[in-house]
């Protein structure tokens, strides 16, 4: 009956010391992870940085726009037929009505042989006339007819001959050539173009917000053809247009070597701010606290330290700070996600 008794208490205390045993492995366990989780909480995190430097920071307005010449005129064919003959060539200089090119004398639909007759002889008429007059042997009257006439076919023959003969309205360079030698042409259709190129004009056209930083004056640069020329602008509208829905601003730069061709497309643009010693931070940097304002960390003796900054314009994926920087400091440009104020920190060499 003792030994009965007995046993079983042997196997509760037995029970109750293997129980004690695996707790205190738990305990023990779970101090071990904590000690573990205490050590890496502390650990420096690694972080690249760059010192902050003076840079320049500037804003600008670009505008894509097509170039022209300061002056261009282009003629248009006053006449339906085929061109006989071109007498220029792109690229040259020509003066005002000096002829370019030549429709055929023969197109019986200008009369152009009997409008040269008519003139020939009138011409002989009038200067014959002219002299009698002188010697007193005929009428002021007579001659004062004689006169009309004479000058009613030099204009009628010099009309056609304009219409046979195209010249160029204006003295520049040949920019462009529409036609070639024994094409057929409608009436109205364009022949040639000609250029003053020593100047060059562009037109763009700016929004509601960017009207209001531009005045006539300001300098903006050129970009073709992986060289950079000097403009300025020398209108802008007061109006916006209807079809652009922007302002039109018009530009203008001297082309003194003729490198700038009309007709081409380039990149114009126009600085309206800019800021010679600038603290400029790229914008993904910037971090926003509860109150919103705007954070970035800087590496100091081992620790990232949060610095609360003011941001001024925005350019492309940079931003001006006004404040709450300093040249020289150490800006965490990666690695700063992980960061929070007094984080221990190393620096990883680029």
């Amino acid at each position: 009956m003792t030994n009965k008794i007995k046993k079983p208490e042997l196997f509760f205390k037995y029970l109750l010391f293997v129980f004690g045993i695996i707790i205190l492995s738990c305990s023990n366990n779970n101090n071990d992870e904590t000690k573990k989780n205490n050590s890496n909480a502390t650990k420096p995190i690694p972080v690249r940085v760059k010192v902050i430097e003076p840079r320049e920071f500037k804003k600008e307005i670009v505008f894509y726009s097509k170039l022209s010449g300061i002056v261009e005129n282009t003629k248009t064919s006053p006449v339906s037929g085929h061109i006989e003959k071109i007498l220029v060539k792109p690229g040259q200089y020509v003066k005002e009505r000096q002829i370019v090119l030549q429709f055929p004398s023969d197109n019986p639909s200008l009369q152009y042989q009997q409008a040269k007759v008519a003139y020939e002889n009138l011409t002989k008429t009038y200067n014959r006339f002219k002299e009698l007059l002188k010697a007193g042997e005929t009428s002021q009257q007579n001659f004062d007819n004689i006169e009309s006439q004479y000058l009613v076919a030099k204009r009628n023959y010099e009309a056609i001959k304009q219409l046979i003969y195209v010249e160029a309205p204006i003295s520049g360079i040949v920019s462009n050539i529409a036609v070639t030698e024994g094409q057929q042409i409608d009436a109205g259709k364009p022949l040639f173009t000609i250029s003053v190129l020593n100047k060059v004009r562009a037109v763009g056209y700016a929004n509601e917000k960017e009207i209001q930083e531009l005045k006539v004056g300001m300098t903006g640069t050129i970009l073709w053809n992986d060289k950079t020329y000097a403009c300025k602008i020398v209108s802008i509208a007061l109006k916006m247009d209807d079809a652009s829905k922007g302002f039109r601003v018009e530009f203008e730069a001297n082309n003194p070597h003729l490198e700038l061709k009309s007709g081409v497309t380039v990149e114009i643009r126009v600085p309206y701010y800019s800021n010679p010693k600038a603290i400029v931070v790229p914008k993904s940097l910037l971090l926003e606290d509860s109150d919103g304002k705007y954070f970035v960390f800087v590496e100091e003796e081992g620790l990232a330290k949060k610095r609360i900054v003011k941001v001024g314009k925005t350019s492309g994926v940079d931003v001006e700070v006004l404040s709450g920087l300093n040249f020289g400091e150490k800006l965490i440009i990666e690695g700063y996600h992980l960061l929070s104020e007094n984080s221990k920190v190393y620096i990883v060499e680029n």
